[in-house]
Order: structure tokens, then C-alpha cells, then sequence
């Protein structure tokens, strides 16, 4: 039995969706996979509620509060991260 509490239990993300918080799992590799397609802007939000949307339960009726709420939160790990080379180590700060 795998325990969940270990060094390789999934975080769970707490986001707000509309009034309600809402516990996510994949979230932060959900992000580096959006990242690492180069999506226009205008697909992003779409992108990351499918892939999201791949382990977490989102109701069809929530989906542009969810989509909202993923954008935003993504937007804040992209502007704290530092862009990724192919090889998985981080380009240097200007």
C-alpha cells in the first residue's frame, strides 16, 4: 500500500473557482507542459484545462470559471519560474 503522506505523494493544489477552493493534482506539471508547447496566448487557457482536466473531475457547467482560474495561477508560476532549457537545467538571469 503506497502511502500518501511520503516524499512521492502527489501535491495537491488549492485554487479558488469561483467561490468555492478547489484541490487540484498535477497541476504544477500541467504548467511546465503548457510552457513547453509555446502555445499562443489565446490557446493556453483551453490547453490547460484539457490536460488538467486529465486527473481532475471539472464540470462542463465550471469550465470558464475553471479555465479562468487555471490561467491565472498559471501566469504566476510562469512569472516566478525561470524559463527551462531542453536539457532540464534553467537559462541565466539577465
Amino acid at each position: 500500500m503506497s502511502n500518501c503522506c511520503g516524499a512521492n505523494a502527489p501535491i495537491v493544489y488549492k485554487l479558488k473557482i469561483g467561490d468555492r477552493i478547489t484541490g487540484f493534482l498535477g497541476l504544477e506539471e500541467a504548467f511546465m507542459d503548457v510552457r513547453e508547447l509555446n502555445l499562443p496566448d489565446q490557446e493556453i487557457p483551453r490547453k490547460l484545462l484539457e490536460i488538467v482536466g486529465c486527473r481532475n473531475y471539472i464540470p462542463v457547467c465550471a469550465e470558464p470559471a475553471y479555465k479562468e482560474a487555471l490561467l491565472a495561477e498559471y501566469q504566476k508560476y510562469i512569472a516566478q519560474t525561470k524559463p527551462a532549457r531542453r536539457d532540464g537545467s534553467c537559462l541565466p538571469s539577465k
